[in-house]
Formats: C-alpha cells, sequence, structure tokens
C-alpha cells in the first residue's frame, strides 16, 4: 500500500522514481528554488507552480504514488473522465508532445479475450474515419496489460454538461449542433459503422463550435453499466432516454437506430427533458408504444414544422424514419436560423462545419448555413464594437468630470 510522503525529499525522490522529470530538469528546479519546503504538500505545490508537475500529478504524489504515470510513449496529465465508462487521461506523447486522450478499457471487458480482440477490431474500424465531426482515434495499443485507445484530445464540453447548465437549448443552436453530428454519422454510416448509442454524453462541442461523436462504434465498451439495458443474459446497447425500440428487442441496430437516437437527443436539448420520463421500464414502454409529446407544445418556441422533423426521427418502425443522416441534414436546415427569444440567429455553425456538411449531403446547399454562421459572427463582433463604445465613453465622462473637478478647485484656490 502506498505510503504517503512526509517531507520534501521524499517527494523529490517519488518524483525520480514515476520519471516525471528527468534529472536536469530536477536539478534546475532545486537549483532555483533553494531549501525544499519542510512539508511534502508545500514541496508539491511548488512543483506546480514550477510546471514540473500537473495538479493531478500531485496529488498522486502526495498519495505515495509513483506508478501509473505512464501508458506505453504517453505520460498522464489529468484524470478528465472515470466511472463505468472506463477511466479517460488526458495524456502527451513523450515525444512528440502531443495531448491525447487515453480511454482504457474496462478490466470488467478485458477480461474476456474475444471481448479484446473485438475492441481491437471495431477500435481499427473506427481509426479509419475521417471526418471533422467525428473524435479521430489515432491508436489502439496494450501496456503491461492495459488495453487502452488514443483519441484526438478536445478542449470543451459534452452536451449534456451544457444541458445540466443552460436546462434547454435555443432552436438555431441545438438544431446545429445536430446537423454537425448528422454530417460525422453520415460519414460513418458509409463506412458502415454505427454508433448504436448516440446521446448528448456523446456529442462533444469544442471551444471553436465544432461538435464531434465520441466513441462511433466502440460506445458498448465504454458504457455505464448503470445506463444499460439487459434482458436476461443479452446486454441490449443504448441509453434508456435515447434508445430505439428495435435496439429494445434486441434486433441488429443499424444506421436508422442512430437516427432514433439522435432524434431523442434534438428533442432533449429543445425541450430540456428526453422524449419519455418515469422508470426505467415505463420509458421502454413508452419507446415502443407511446407517442411522444410534440416538442412545440412543451415549447412554443420550437416551430411546429420542425416537431414534425422531429417525430420522423422517432418513429417507432425505421422503414418510417428518415432513411439517411443527410436526409436528417436536409430536413434539419430551414431551422438553422430560427431566432432565440431576443430576435437573434442562434445557429452556430463555423466555415468547417459548413464544408464537412456540404461533403456529407452531396452538394446540398449550404449558403444557408454559412450565412448563419457569418450573421452569428458579425453579432459577437458588434456586440464586442458596442461595449468598447461603451467602455469609452465611460471613460470619457470619468475623464471629463475630472477635470472640470480640478478646474473649479483651482478657480476657487484663486
Amino acid at each position: 500500500m502506498p505510503v504517503p510522503p512526509q517531507t520534501g525529499d521524499a517527494v523529490i525522490a517519488l518524483v525520480r522514481r514515476a520519471e516525471l522529470a528527468d534529472d536536469d530538469a530536477l536539478n534546475s528546479f532545486l537549483t532555483r528554488s533553494g531549501p525544499l519546503p519542510p512539508t511534502a504538500s508545500d514541496t508539491a505545490t511548488r512543483m506546480v507552480q514550477a510546471g514540473l508537475l500537473t495538479p493531478f500529478q500531485a496529488r498522486m504524489i502526495l498519495q505515495g504514488k509513483h506508478r501509473g504515470f505512464k501508458l506505453g510513449p504517453y505520460r498522464i496529465l489529468n484524470q478528465i473522465g472515470a466511472g463505468g465508462m472506463g477511466q479517460v487521461f488526458l495524456a502527451e506523447h513523450a515525444t512528440l508532445r502531443r495531448k491525447v486522450a487515453l480511454k482504457v478499457l474496462p478490466p470488467k471487458q478485458a477480461s474476456d479475450k474475444a471481448n479484446v480482440e473485438r475492441f481491437y477490431h471495431e477500435a481499427r474500424a473506427a481509426a479509419a474515419l475521417d471526418h471533422p465531426n467525428i473524435v479521430h482515434a489515432y491508436d489502439v495499443a496494450c501496456d503491461q496489460g492495459t488495453h487502452f485507445l488514443v483519441l484526438e484530445y478536445i478542449d470543451g464540453q459534452t452536451l449534456d454538461r451544457k444541458l445540466r447548465k443552460q436546462q434547454r437549448l435555443p432552436v438555431g443552436e441545438a438544431v446545429s449542433y445536430i446537423i454537425q453530428a448528422a454530417a460525422g454519422l453520415q460519414h460513418a454510416h458509409e463506412k458502415g459503422v454505427a454508433h448504436r448509442d448516440i446521446k448528448p454524453a456523446n456529442l462533444l462541442l469544442g471551444r471553436d463550435g465544432i461538435v464531434k461523436i465520441l466513441d462511433l462504434g466502440l460506445a458498448q465498451f465504454f458504457e455505464d453499466s448503470s445506463t444499460q439495458l439487459q434482458r436476461g443474459s443479452d446486454i441490449i446497447m443504448g441509453t434508456t432516454d435515447y434508445v430505439a425500440p428495435e435496439q429494445l428487442r434486441g434486433e441488429q441496430a443499424d444506421h436508422r437506430s442512430d437516427i432514433y437516437n439522435l432524434g431523442a437527443t434534438l428533442y432533449h436539448l429543445l425541450t430540456g427533458q428526453p422524449p419519455f420520463t418515469g422508470t426505467t421500464a415505463a420509458k421502454m414502454v413508452a419507446h415502443h408504444l407511446s407517442a411522444v409529446t410534440p416538442a412545440h407544445e412543451l415549447c412554443p418556441d420550437v416551430p411546429e414544422e420542425l416537431s414534425h422533423v422531429v417525430e420522423v426521427m422517432l418513429a417507432k418502425n425505421p422503414n418510417d424514419r428518415y432513411q439517411t443522416a443527410a436526409e436528417v441534414i436536409q430536413a434539419l436546415m430551414p431551422f438553422v436560423t430560427t431566432p432565440d427569444r431576443h430576435g437573434q440567429s442562434s445557429g452556430r455553425l463555423p466555415p468547417l462545419a459548413v464544408a464537412a456538411v456540404h461533403e456529407s449531403t452531396a452538394r446540398l446547399e449550404t449558403r444557408p448555413l454559412a450565412d448563419a454562421w457569418n450573421a452569428h459572427a458579425a453579432l459577437a463582433r458588434a456586440q464586442r464594437t458596442a461595449r468598447l463604445a461603451i467602455l469609452g465613453m465611460i471613460a470619457g465622462f470619468l475623464f471629463g468630470l475630472v477635470a472640470l473637478t480640478f478646474a473649479l478647485v483651482v478657480y476657487f484656490r484663486c
């Protein structure tokens, strides 16, 4: 069992054993910092401030750990995800200095040899996908019995986290995110890869406005066991709030199941709640038998025509849905420019996303998407200009007031 360090020297010794910094860097730190603080925590804090350790590494060192800081050629910088979905780490390639996300196969999955072989097969299929709206899978490897997937690292947040903050999204914004996800799905479906568990938690929004799909083709290996559905000895892929009826029946899910999942996700973004609520059993029955309450009846700012598009995506029979993700994009296109409650367009489609949509839909007219992005960018510029103008006016007023006060003081003194 690891023994927490009690002194600064003990911290330095653990850092050396963990190979988190080479001797030159450590010696330079010791020369610059002077005598080490008497406590381990103060020493670790000073090393974080000097850039030798990340806060995550410092916490592990203070717990007495010196193992688990490397996976293959990657140095672990932080833990960015954990739970039934498996552990996810932010890491850096030791030589290339490229930051990546490492997703570790949960031990329960890794204990089955056939399961591991299938994981590698599907990881290779996922790595063959190359689209702006899909998180790239760079590599799959094993280090001392730990199997892991090397993924593109995106600085951003998943849409489920965004929902927790905002409850529901403006119509144009929600539609633009789903259009991007549909563009990525169209590319994957053309390559014969289905996701099988599209939901807000598997759609990652980067700071640049690009939406990327997580775990394409690999969702079953990282799915949180608390959200999986089980019948007898079989695991049914999908999350209760977004699962397609055919998935509940244990049938082979194809690309049209992804369209149902995407429709349920859009419904949640628009209304602030999934299509059906209640117990798990109640939701399972509803996916089979109940018609969804139209989104516009719950939220009047949702156009009735958009409600109809969502209902088609959520059709019980796969044959009654849009048959391709490209058709979904075409149906959603008119709603990107839907104004929000302030009368402004909220659709956010960066130029890269517009180009991806154009490619995924085979010459679909993307001018409305470009116009939506340009309008959003112009509004942002106008708001910045207005703020600067207001600040300038306030500064001018204050300067004038000070000058007037000074002049009055001088006048009365004379």
